[in-house]
């Protein structure tokens, strides 16, 4: 809706190194869509459920409208919203370059997708991402955490106003998600699309798909990060206890 807003007279700004990511998930060349295809082959996805989620991107990508112009805002600069005076922050997790926006004067957090009412953030590794999107994420969570934030506007769901509880609430869901992983990779040597059938039994379609072998990724990585299992390189990769 973006390019919508703009031809209706806004002005659309964006975390500024988030502009070039946007742009490249939303390519009308694809690349993005084709590396994460070969990705996910890497990773044990079947050809025909990666050929659904390339697809399935794809006839996404052709509702995202067309921008001619995006400014650029850097973390900590403000952001005049309609006179309400923010300040953006980097969060990252969701994305990699995703932001919040803080309305210190009123105690309000526009808390887009990082932190939500009812679900939890897709939190997905990608060809492209940071080295460990989870951890990035539940960081950023911590940082938070502790802000003097009165109201919660998510991109998702109803306001709410115990930042702090939802916060501790999300932290221990991806606690226990980390110990789920490790359970689904057992004493064997499996492929991350055997661990995310594991963890995500019910996939509805094609965009499910996706978001479960990414957000599987994420969690193997972090779990790399700290030592407890170890990625086999192979056709597919696999994934073991260390």
């Amino acid at each position: 809706m973006a390019g919508t807003l703009e031809r209706a007279g806004a002005e659309v700004l964006m975390h500024t190194p988030e502009i070039a990511a946007a742009r490249r998930v939303w390519s009308k060349g694809h690349e993005a869509i084709d590396a994460t295809y070969a990705w996910f082959a890497r990773h044990g996805m079947p050809h025909d459920v990666d050929e659904g989620m390339r697809q399935a991107w794809i006839a996404m990508g052709e509702r995202v409208d067309d921008l001619d112009h995006v400014g650029g805002v850097d973390d900590g600069e403000s952001v005049d919203l309609g006179g309400r005076a923010t300040k953006l922050r980097w969060t990252p997790g969701h994305t990699d370059y995703h932001a919040v926006l803080i309305d210190e004067a009123e105690g309000v957090l526009f808390a887009g997708d990082h932190v939500l009412p009812r679900i939890t953030s897709n939190i997905g590794l990608y060809p492209s991402s940071r080295d460990d999107p989870l951890g990035d994420f539940l960081g950023a969570l911590e940082r938070l955490r502790d802000l003097p934030v009165k109201r919660v506007l998510p991109a998702h769901g109803d306001p709410f106003d115990d930042l702090a509880g939802r916060v501790d609430e999300l932290l221990t869901h991806h606690a226990a998600r980390l110990d789920a992983t490790i359970a689904a990779v057992g004493s064997a040597e499996r492929d991350a699309y055997a661990i995310a059938r594991t963890l995500f039994p019910v996939l509805r379609s094609a965009h499910e798909e996706r978001f479960a072998l990414a957000e599987t990724l994420a969690h193997l990585r972090h779990l790399e990060r700290k030592g407890r299992v170890r990625e086999i390189d192979g056709s597919p990769a696999r994934w073991r206890l260390t």
